[in-house]
């Protein structure tokens, strides 16, 4: 899996966007994704953006390392910023009510 990582300023807070490069986040690239977000959090960055600009598809394994980054970025004080999602991943997080959990923007 590709990743492009940035800088981002939201509401005066600095956070570190991680941009997914592949169309698709489900089993195959998952293990890639969480070692990126471990590695922000190990480096003491706790505001992280997920960009899903590219991404297409998204299944519930995808969900679940989202969910379970989010939950450790929690325990740190930290937060997580869902951003560019497209229509179809917005109905995904809607219908599993995860638009309740994750900030989408």
């Amino acid at each position: 899996m590709e990743f492009e990582k940035y800088n981002s300023v939201i509401s005066g807070e600095t956070f570190t966007a991680i941009l997914i490069k592949d169309a698709e986040l489900g089993l195959t690239n998952l293990s890639d994704l969480k070692t990126v977000i471990d590695g922000e959090m190990n480096s003491g960055n706790i505001r992280i953006i997920i960009d899903l600009k590219h991404v297409a598809v998204i299944n519930s394994s995808g969900l679940g390392v989202l969910i379970g980054a989010l939950a450790r970025l929690k325990a740190k004080s930290g937060a997580m910023k869902i951003i560019n999602a497209n229509d179809k991943l917005m109905n995904i997080f809607r219908i599993t009510k995860l638009d309740h959990v994750f900030e989408l923007i």
